[in-house]
Formats: C-alpha cells, structure tokens, sequence
C-alpha cells in the first residue's frame, strides 16, 4: 500500500493536474506519442487505474489532483539546488544512472549531461527534451523526498539564474503590443507617458495576468513608446493556436488600455494613444512596428494588428470586429502585409469592467443612493443640471461618439440594475453611428432584461417585442457574427420560459390569449438561431449554441410529452426526462464527431466512449477559459461548465459529482468578489440579476447533490449497491431544468 502511494504521488508530481497532461500530450508531441503509452501502461502494470487507457489514467488525475494549489518554491532555489537535493552523496553521473531507470520506465528520451549542465548555468525551459527531463526529476523527487512535494509545474517556476526575464521574451516567439501616446495638436507631456507605464502595470494586476505578463517586462522604447511581449505555447513559429491563450491575454489589455486612456482627465481628442499588436518572433517586432507607426494611423479604436495577429485572433475566438485597415503597405514602409483594425468589442459578456468606471465620482452605485437622482438629472436634462461631478460624464463630452466609452459606461450601468440610463447612453451612440453592431446587441440585452422585470403580461409582450426589433435590425443591416446569433436564440429561449410560467400560472386573461403554440414558436425560433451561431462560426460546433441548441430540442420533446391526445398536460416521469437529455446528447455528439455513429453505440456507450467524450468537454471546457474576462458572465459561464456535463451526461457517477461540485464552487468564489461593486452575474435564463440572488441558485444546487451523496461517497468507486442507488437517482435530475423552475417559478416536468 505505501509503495502504491508512493507511485501515485510520484506520477502526480508528473502531471500534477489534468491541463498539465493535455499541455504535454498537445505541446510535446514527438515526444509524448511514445510516452503516453508508456506512462499509462506504467500506471496500469503497478495497479494504479483499472484499465490501460487514457480516459482511466484521465480520471486518475481527475481524482487526485489538486489544480488550486498555491504553493510556492522556497525564495532563491535554482535548478543546481535542486539537483544537489536529489544527488546527496551521488555524483551527478551516478545520478544521470538513476534518471536513466525512471526515464525507461516512463518511455521517456534519455538524459543528456549536457543538457543538465546547460541548464545549471541558464535554466531555460524551451525545448520538448528540457520539458521531459523536468518531468523525470519531478517523479524522482517524489520517491526520495515526499515532503517537499516540488512538482513539474512548481518546477517550471524556478529562476533563469543567468538572463533576466525580458531577455528570455525576445528570444521566445510570441505576442508583442506597443502603446504608443502621439501629439496631434497637442503636446505630449512627462505626466502622460508616467501616466500610460503606471497604468500598464495595474491593467496587468486586474486582469489577473501576472503569470502571464510580469510588470517587469514593460520595455521603454524611446520618449512616450512601452512594449509588453508574451510567449506563445512551445511548438511551430507558423502554428497560430498556440498564440491562443498570448492574443486574448494582449487583446484584453488592448481594451483596457484603450478605453482607461479616453478615461483619463488629461486626455483629448488632440492626443492619441496608438496600440499595435504584433505576432512571430519577438527580435522582428520592433522594426515592424517601428514601419507601422509611420503610417498616418487614425482608426476610431486606435488598436492595430499584423496580418499575422490578425489571423491568430481570428483562430483564438477573440471576441472583436477587425476591419481591413490599409492593405499592402510595404511600399512606403516596408512591411509587406496588410494592416487590420479593431473596430468594435463584444464587450458586454467577454471583457471586464474599465476599474474606474465603477468608482462613485464616475458613476453612481446604485439605485438607492442620492448620487443616483443627480446623475439621473445629468444624465436626461443637462441644460438644467449645472456642473456634473460624475467623470464618466465629463468623458462623454470629451469624446462624444466614441464607440468604446460610450458601450463601457452602459456595460456598468446595465450591470448595475439602470436599464433606461444604459439605453440613453447608447442613443447618443446610435444617433451618429446608428449600425454600430456592440450598441445595438447591448440595446437588445436590455430590453430583454425590462421584459423579464415586468409584473404585467404585455408589458413584458412590448418589452420582448422592442428586443426582437433589435435583432432584427442587426440582421437586416449590421453582420451578424456567431454570438449575436447565440444572443438572439437566448432571447427566444428566454420569451419563451416567460410565457411558460404565464400559462401555467392562473391568471384566465393570459390563459385566453396565449396558447402552447406561441411557446413552441419561440422555441423553434431559438433553435434556428442557435443553428445559425454554429453555421456562422468558422468550427461549425459554437460551444455557447451548442448546449444552448441541445438544452432547446430537450425542451420541446419534454413539452410535446406532457401534452397527451386529448390536450390535458401531464408530468414527465424523471426516467422519460433522462431518456430525452440522453437520446439528444447522443444525436447531437454524434452529429459533431465527439461520439462515433456505431449500432452498439446507440443506447448504451461503452466506459471508454464516455470518458473519451469527458476528455473533449474538459479541453473545450480549457480552450474557452481565457476567453471570457468580465466578471460578470465568468460566474454563470463556470456554473454551466458543472450543467452541461451533468445533464448530458448518459449517467452520473462519482467523476462528474466531483467536476461538478468543484465547477459550482469555482462559481460561487467568483460571484462572491462581484458584490462589494455592486456587479450583476449575466445569467442565460433570466437576464443580469444580483450576485446575491446568484448564490442562493448556486447553493441550491450544492445542497441538492450534497443532500443524496458526502464527499466520502465520492471518493469510492461506483461499485457500492448503495451509491449506485444514488447515482441512480441523481441521474434523473437535470440542473438547467431545476434552475429554470427557480428563476420561473414554475416547474418544467
């Protein structure tokens, strides 16, 4: 038993979470197509997982990892500390002799002593063969020093020794972005430029990527020029997925920076800041960059990309509209590609809040304070308000057609329960840029909302209908892009709920003009929606319309159960609900390639297509993480990670328990920081509403799977009578229709 724990804690120390095994089994393929198996079949050999696959070595880590943890490596380790520790009395060939055995037990490449040496004198991480040695000496540590518990990733930490940070950078390829301030009828001054670095380094802290990008390595180049650079994943310099992660992490701080500038009390329509966002190897930006800034740059966003960066955006989803700025540009400058622009941000859902646009002096709190009633009068009757104190109406007149304050301001105020003041926001928007697509989709959001406060049955009717009226708009006369598709569906989805809790509430008025035939439009509506959001997205397979486009079909076949021939509704037996999620799951898996088309399939998926299926929900689940940045959509988007694996599941076991409960308690940390701003959580089914309100659904539902299984349950196998009883149980339960019934006050089945 000891020795078996002894094993586990080493291969832990290898992979110490889930994502640490897909960044090797993605990033250091040449290598890890022979060690996967032979790591697994090490695992299998010594009793450690039931089967020799790699959905069982999955749950493995799945079981005991611990991706939270915090530690950190004792202050002025290096790699030669840490070999020291291994060897003790050894000399480091008859160490070199011990690595060897791990490295064959692994099916890992050989130890080089050159290597070692190499890397006591730079520990520089950079190459698939530096990477497997790490994970050998992490294994080893485990078995000769458990205590310290210095894993792979911990590892991974250890200083360069010899090279500072930023020169490492430039020599890795990457993402670089320049912010550049440029006088255009104004002079730039010393307290502009101390103004951009101090902001450069809170943008980095708030975006909570300092693992990403240390505030150290924000470069001067010349008198109002800084650089940041980020490197890309290991792999091809061409390959633009593994800029995924860099370009959202820069395009981010793009939008942060943009609007804090327009924010800024010394800023003016005479002064720019200029952002250029460049993509491949870090020693080319410079000059690159240095050819672009002397082009006549004056796009409304100020935000600029390379033809490169503009394709490694577009494949890692960024969730902006690029236009072609100026094309072939190398004749006057040299650079020999096009020139893209950012022209809008899908900022309401994807990219947080501008931190100083949620202080009192810019806007008010809420709805119950004085300040409120002030703002109001600015806000609506300007001639007749004086001098407004409020910073965010001073930017206003600034700048008043600019695009990105204006939808920044109304995010704030939309998150802060002020529909009516959002949409005035937006109108001095639309009334010079009336196509603009981030104004009217945020228009949409918040008549959806107003329908969704309504008491009154057409008063909500009016409200839906002006949010149709939006979307239709945006069709007719903007580009849809995949996610105004997906938000349009939602808005169909969710008239649709209303008019559910209507007919089956008692008010005989409502009952007389609106039949189940008004609510099944709506949800046929929803569904060609969401099936237009994967058609018009480039993957086919949106995973925001995909679960949306699966959880409408459920809907409409569980109504179509309750209704028998003679009209009378009926409850769906729990059994006839878990059939339909299963069937449609299937279908819909096995429309997009996750499950393959096999008779034996059909009803009844072996273990391995199952944990295969897991496997890619987990990766798409990481692919999206860094994706979405404002706050208030990062709680509900968690929440139904823990919804979409347990209610399409084909059956729940004590894995999904686990990743559900930890995605529901991740949930609940992050709707817990929005309350002290008085920050909404966007919620699918119900619009924006309180964080406080969000953590009693969450609640709910921890104490709904807490009240059928302990966490002791949890950590057995699904052998027991007793948990299998259970799990039976649970199965029959489905998440998103339990949160429907709460928000609606009605129940689905």
């Amino acid at each position: 038993m000891a020795d078996n724990n002894m094993i586990v804690n080493a291969l832990l120390n290898v992979f110490p979470t889930v994502k640490s095994f897909y960044d090797f089994k993605e990033n250091d393929r040449e290598i890890s197509r022979r060690a996967m198996p032979g790591v697994i079949k090490y695992a299998f050999n010594r009793g450690i997982i039931e089967t020799n696959t790699e959905a069982a070595f999955v749950a493995f880590l799945e079981k005991n990892c611990k991706p939270d943890d915090e530690r950190k490596l004792p202050v002025g380790l290096t790699f030669s500390d840490v070999l020291e520790k291994m060897a003790g009395n050894l000399s480091v060939n008859a160490l070199i002799a011990q690595l060897e055995v791990t490295a064959r037990e692994l099916s890992l490449p050989e130890i080089q002593a050159p290597m070692i040496t190499r890397l006591k004198q730079r520990f520089l991480i950079n190459t698939p063969k530096k990477r497997a040695l790490l994970r050998i000496l992490a294994f080893k540590l485990a078995q000769k020093h458990p205590d310290l518990n210095w894993h792979y990733e911990l590892l991974l930490q250890l200083p360069e020794s010899s090279e500072n940070i930023a020169e490492n950078h430039q020599e890795t390829a990457g993402v670089t972005i320049t912010f550049h301030l440029q006088g255009q009828g104004d002079i730039i001054v010393p307290a502009d430029v101390a103004w951009l670095k101090n902001e450069l380094s809170d943008c980095i802290e708030y975006l909570r990527l300092e693992n990403h990008l240390h505030k150290k390595v924000i470069e001067t180049i010349g008198a109002t020029t800084f650089n940041l650079r980020t490197p890309k994943k290991p792999g091809a310099l061409d390959e633009p997925r593994l800029y995924n992660e860099a370009i959202r992490n820069v395009i981010a701080i793009a939008h942060q920076m943009a609007a804090r500038w327009l924010l800024y009390a010394a800023s003016s329509p005479q002064k720019k800041l200029i952002i250029i966002i460049y993509t491949g190897l870090m020693a080319d930006s410079n000059p690159t960059i240095q050819r672009i800034l002397e082009i006549r740059l004056n796009a409304e966003s100020g935000i600029y990309l390379t033809d490169f960066a503009h394709l490694c955006a577009l494949f890692a989803s960024v969730k902006a509209g690029f236009e072609l700025y100026s094309k072939n540009t190398h004749r006057a400058t040299d650079y020999n590609g096009d020139i893209w622009s950012i022209n809008h941000f899908l900022s309401y859902g994807y990219y947080d809040y501008i931190p100083c646009l949620l202080t009192e002096k810019m806007l008010p709190r809420s709805t119950t304070e004085s300040s409120y009633d002030d703002f109001k009068r600015v806000l609506y009757f300007p001639e007749h308000a004086g001098h407004s104190s409020f910073g965010a109406i001073t930017a206003m007149h600034r700048f008043p057609q600019s695009a990105l304050l204006l939808t920044e301001i109304a995010k704030v105020l939309h998150a802060r329960q002020m529909p009516f003041e959002a949409d005035k926001v937006l109108a001095n928007l639309l009334l010079s840029t009336p196509f603009n697509l981030s104004a009217r989709l945020m228009r949409m959001l918040i008549n959806s909302n107003i329908a969704q406060r309504q008491s009154d049955f057409l008063s909500m009717q009016m409200a839906f209908e002006r949010a149709e009226a939006e979307g239709d708009f945006i069709v007719s006369y903007c580009k849809p892009e995949s996610d105004i598709w997906h938000e349009i569906g939602v808005l169909h989805f969710i008239r649709a709920m209303e008019y559910l809790k209507y007919l089956r509430g008692n008010n005989p008025a409502v009952k007389a003009n609106r039949r189940e035939t008004d609510l099944t439009a709506q949800l046929v509506k929803a569904k060609e929606a969401f099936l237009k959001s994967m058609t018009v997205s480039a993957t086919g397979r949106a995973l925001n319309s995909l679960y949306m486009f699966a959880y409408t079909l459920c809907l409409m076949e569980l109504l179509q159960a309750e209704t028998k021939p003679a009209g009378k509704n009926k409850k769906t037996p729990k059994a006839g609900v878990r059939t339909i999620f299963k069937d449609i799951s299937m279908r819909v898996f096995r429309n997009i390639g996750w499950l393959r088309d096999e008779p034996q399939m059909a009803d009844h998926p072996p273990e391995e297509a199952f944990q295969s299926l897991l496997l890619t929900l987990n990766l798409l689940i990481a692919h999206y993480e860094n994706l979405v940045l404002c706050r208030s959509n990062i709680p509900f988007m968690k929440y139904m990670f823990a919804l979409i694996m347990w209610d399409f599941a084909p059956g729940i076991t004590p894995q999904i328990c686990r990743l559900a409960l930890d995605w529901l308690k991740k949930a609940r940390k992050d709707a817990e920081k929005l309350i002290a701003d008085n920050i909404s959580v966007y919620h699918v089914a119900c619009g924006n509403i309180s964080a406080d309100k969000f953590l009693l659904h969450l609640q709910d539902t921890i104490d709904m799977i807490y009240r059928r299984v302990t966490d002791d349950d949890l950590k057995q196998g699904n052998h027991s009578p007793l948990l299998q009883k259970k799990l039976k149980e649970l199965s029959g339960i489905k998440l998103m229709l339990l949160e429907l019934d709460r928000t609606h006050h009605t129940s689905i089945t």
